[in-house]
């Protein structure tokens, strides 16, 4: 069964992120993985609302992709960047359009990411891609909560060497990998209300009943074992690759 982006896009900012968040950990971390300069023609692959788009567009040109209509309805919205439906296997771009492409948690969601990956190469001269290496992930009480979360995202994330493969069989020459640390403490109310509104993709995923089994357990155990927020610390990995 696919993700519903669709109903993803109406509550995705608001369950996926904040401003502090963002601006103070992700789009730095961007910005070292892809040389970001003043400037420079940026794509945003995989863009959804356009969270990251909005500061990229700070410094320099961008253009914000997505396959979700209404993802991109609600980048559209923020009225700072253009916006473009497209297929990240095959870009309406011609070659080396962009000096720089974003690509923040998507490789996961893509059926072929080195036919992806191709793509950029052809349209852009840098890129910087977050993902996260399941092969230390943890994702503590909800790993309790949802037993086959974390096997799922395990099959979806392709390993970080398989990415720095793919991007030199791309035809990348310098490929850089870096681990950025990342703590967010979420009061328990609000990582309630991200549960209810699945902020995690993979939630769609889980076998029949397993979801709403887990979010009755949070309810119970969260607000005893988590009394000053819900600890959402985990190291990310910033990969950064240059022609």
């Amino acid at each position: 069964m696919p993700v519903d982006y669709s109903r993803l896009a109406a509550d995705y900012d608001a369950v996926r992120g904040s401003d502090e968040m963002d601006r103070g950990y992700w789009f730095p971390g961007l910005v070292e993985a892809a040389h970001l300069r003043a400037g420079d023609r940026i794509l945003d692959l995989g863009a959804g609302t356009g969270r990251f788009s909005q500061y990229a567009a700070e410094i320099g040109q961008v253009v914000a992709v997505d396959s979700s209509v209404d993802m991109l309805s609600r980048a559209r919205e923020k009225g700072l960047f253009p916006v473009v439906r497209a297929d990240a296997h095959a870009l309406p771009f011609r070659d080396d359009m962009f000096d720089a492409a974003l690509i923040v948690m998507v490789l996961h969601q893509l059926a072929d990411f080195p036919r992806a990956l191709r793509e950029v190469r052809r349209i852009s001269r840098r890129v910087a891609i977050a993902t996260s290496d399941m092969r230390t992930r943890t994702l503590c009480l909800l790993d309790d909560a949802f037993p086959s979360l974390l096997k799922i995202d395990r099959g979806r994330f392709p390993p970080i060497q398989r990415i720095v493969e793919a991007l030199s069989a791309a035809g990348f020459r310098t490929v850089s990998v870096g681990e950025r640390p990342y703590r967010r403490i979420i009061p328990v109310d609000q990582e309630l209300d991200r549960v209810r509104r699945k902020y995690i993709s993979t939630f769609d995923l889980l076998p029949p009943g397993e979801f709403e089994r887990g979010l009755a357990f949070l309810e119970r155990e969260l607000p005893k074992g988590s009394p000053g927020g819900f600890d959402a610390s985990a190291t990310f990995t910033f990969v950064g690759a240059s022609r």
